[in-house]
């Protein structure tokens, strides 16, 4: 358990930097899906879950991400079409339709948020619950911490 720190620490710079621009696949997608599995192992360390209530986190957590992955999508593909109409010059009328329409899909991602977090009820308490909020919240702090390491070190060494 002592070793899994060093170990995040040393894969996870080569595990985001190594992530390809949007769109592409292949075996370019392993490294994101060796941190989310990495990530999956640690939530269920981190709240001591057994064998059965781990699967059955793992299943509505994979259930929820590719909603959310889903929707932020979308929601990608509306900021895609704001910068086609403002290099169209496009009215404001029309750009006030495409802010409606981003507003409207971030709304559902806070709503698919908030299911997940309703349906984990069916197998958490509320302090599991809290738990994992927390887990949640550290997790890509600790990941955000790493990034911002790696690129310092990059940046001292060019």
């Amino acid at each position: 358990m002592k070793y899994i720190l060093p170990l995040l620490l040393f894969m996870m710079p080569i595990m985001v930097f190594a992530q390809p621009p949007e769109g592409m696949g292949g075996r370019f997608q392993r490294p994101m899906e060796r941190l989310e599995s990495y990530k999956k192992i640690r939530m269920i360390e981190a709240l001591k879950l057994d064998e059965e209530t781990g699967l059955k986190l793992v299943k509505r957590y994979n259930k929820h991400r590719e909603t959310i992955k889903d929707l932020e999508g979308d929601r990608a593909n509306l900021i895609d079409k704001l910068e086609s109409q403002l290099s169209a010059n496009a009215s404001d009328a029309d750009l006030q339709k495409t802010f409606n329409e981003f507003f409207e899909m971030e709304k559902k991602i806070g709503e698919a948020r908030k299911k997940y977090i309703e349906e984990l009820k069916e197998i958490f308490t509320n302090k599991q619950i809290a738990e994992y909020m927390i887990f949640e919240r550290n997790f890509m702090k600790d990941l955000r911490n790493v990034v911002k390491d790696v690129q310092k070190e990059r940046q001292h060494k060019e």
